[in-house]
């Protein structure tokens, strides 16, 4: 799925009544002709367009708009719709309207059919649609977002939108906090309350950290953006990014301790530290750059290449150290109840980590195997980068992984630990983690490609690869028989950059539970 930046013009199809999708983290989806009811054949679709101007456009604009209520325990979305004339039917469903805690606040110029859409008037020129949503104010039980004494952080629900129109429809959306309301919302979440907000422009892509922790430092961050953006994007670039930075205590944030949803994430105080290879920040910036990788047996991808990557491009950003960096990756059974996993079958880790910790132990070990059978002409990052959609199911990753090295005796290697609960040796020859030869992270003033060439250790200075003369640790499951060994605002151009400051309005914290109103969104379980 590609990710759709907010306010961003996305072109949705053919001629006629078509359906759009306007859903956190989701891209809208192609149209479609609804066939079920009077909507279908108002009208016709054209082959070089026999009525309407060619190339004229309907562009429909929904403005989502949160605000707190007066009384704790919930908040109110409203969407409001700008409408061309060109477009002269409107109807729209939202679907958590009817679950536990979500009603309908309240309507202007639409009207509620017995199938629950939204059906315009026909007249009204900018319709309103209101929700109130049951927030909470603890982590752990929330479901649709979080609220405290003097903030909030919310998450927009999806909207499924369909239309009449002779012309080529475009949706256009927007997430703002409500007029007089203190606040900042971006890419479908939103934060409701005093913040600061700080800006900085790194390799052309603006990232605004917005800081409602008033004792949150985002200069760490920042400095791994700086590293990031032109090396660790997969070519991915954004035109901003947001960062929501919430006030919770390291308690709090466990176990969701971040989400993403499209270009936007937050994470607690905590996050901005990166202070340990498993970082949270770096993984949820992965998420930002890939979006979803799999699908279906392929599912496990999402998360298993945000936390093999995020500890991968903390590491070679100076995060850690090179034992700690391995013991990270290394795994055998997997929280909380420790049992074995087969990464196709969701049946086997549903609820556990093991998509997390297996799966980046599996692509630390697919990557090693890449570089080496292509005596590093190619690494795991070929297999994603350039992607628009995610992987439909394993064997279209399988079928990746075989095309990038061009050996199809990889694709045997794979199916062992990604079909059955084996996994394979963890390689610990530096070289395989070389992320950018061009880095320095051990700081002893030589670049990861200088001391490789030279024989030296590459993350811990002073050290000469001999040392580590390419040991392996198998880490098999019990069931697992002996695995062969490893044999073989200020801008400036990336990479530096400068920041700035600007007076903000509100940062939030969120839960995890905001995923159950926004597809799409990832959350540490």
């Amino acid at each position: 799925m590609r990710a759709m930046t907010p306010r961003r013009f996305r072109v949705l199809g053919t001629l006629g009544m078509v359906i759009l999708l306007a859903t956190a983290g989701v891209a809208p989806a192609v149209a479609t002709t609804d066939t079920g009811d009077a909507w279908t054949g108002v009208a016709p679709t054209h082959s070089g367009g026999t009525t309407g101007t060619p190339g004229e456009e309907a562009v429909l604009h929904q403005r989502g708009i949160v605000s707190r209520n007066s009384e704790p325990g919930s908040v109110t979305l409203t969407f409001a719709y700008d409408l061309p004339s060109s477009i002269t039917g409107l109807r729209v469903s939202v679907p958590v309207v009817g679950l536990d805690g979500i009603t309908v606040a309240g309507m202007e110029g639409f009207e509620r059919t017995d199938r629950d859409y939204f059906l315009w008037d026909g007249e009204t020129a900018r319709p309103t649609i209101s929700v109130r949503m049951a927030v909470t104010d603890s982590i752990a039980s929330g479901v649709r977002g979080i609220e405290r004494e003097d903030w909030a952080l919310v998450s927009e629900p999806q909207t499924r939108i369909q239309v009449r129109t002779d012309a080529r429809p475009r949706q256009r959306t927007s997430f703002t906090v409500a007029d007089g309301e203190e606040g900042y919302a971006r890419s479908h979440l939103a934060y409701l309350g005093p913040h600061e907000r700080r800006n900085v422009t790194l390799g052309g892509e603006r990232t605004t950290f917005v800081l409602g922790d008033a004792d949150a430092d985002p200069t760490r961050a920042i400095e791994f953006l700086r590293t990031a953006n032109g090396r660790f994007d997969f070519g991915v670039r954004r035109d901003s990014m947001t960062v929501f930075v919430v006030p919770l205590s390291g308690l709090e944030e466990g176990p969701v301790q971040a989400a993403t949803v499209d270009t936007a994430f937050w994470v607690g105080s905590t996050g901005l530290r990166l202070d340990s290879t498993g970082s949270v920040f770096a993984h949820e910036y992965v998420h930002t750059r890939l979006d979803t990788v799999g699908e279906e047996d392929a599912a496990w991808l999402t998360e298993a290449s945000a936390e093999y990557y995020g500890r991968l491009f903390a590491f070679n950003a100076g995060v850690g150290t090179y034992d700690s960096f391995l013991d990270g990756l290394r795994t055998t059974r997997y929280a909380p109840d420790r049992r074995a996993a087969v990464l196709t079958d969701a049946e086997t880790w549903q609820g556990t980590q093991a998509h997390y910790e297996k799966g980046a132990h599996v692509l630390a070990a697919l990557d090693a195997e890449i570089r080496r059978r292509t005596d590093g002409e190619h690494t795991l990052r070929d297999v994603f980068a350039g992607r628009s959609e995610p992987f439909g199911d394993y064997e279209a990753f399988r079928s990746a992984v075989v095309e990038v090295t061009g050996d199809e005796a990889i694709g045997t290697w794979l199916d062992r630990y990604a079909t059955t609960d084996d996994l394979p040796p963890l390689p610990e020859q530096p070289r395989y983690y070389v992320a950018d030869p061009s880095l320095d992270p051990d700081g002893d003033g030589m670049t990861s490609g200088a001391e490789l060439d030279a024989g030296r250790h590459p993350f811990v200075e002073g050290a000469a690869t001999e040392q580590l003369a390419d040991r392996t640790t198998a880490t098999a499951t019990p069931s697992a028989t002996e695995t062969a060994g490893d044999d073989g605002d200020e801008t400036t151009p990336a990479p530096t950059g400068t920041e700035g400051q600007a007076p903000g309005f509100g940062v939030v914290a969120a839960l995890a539970a905001l995923a159950v109103l926004a597809a799409g969104v990832r959350r540490r379980q």
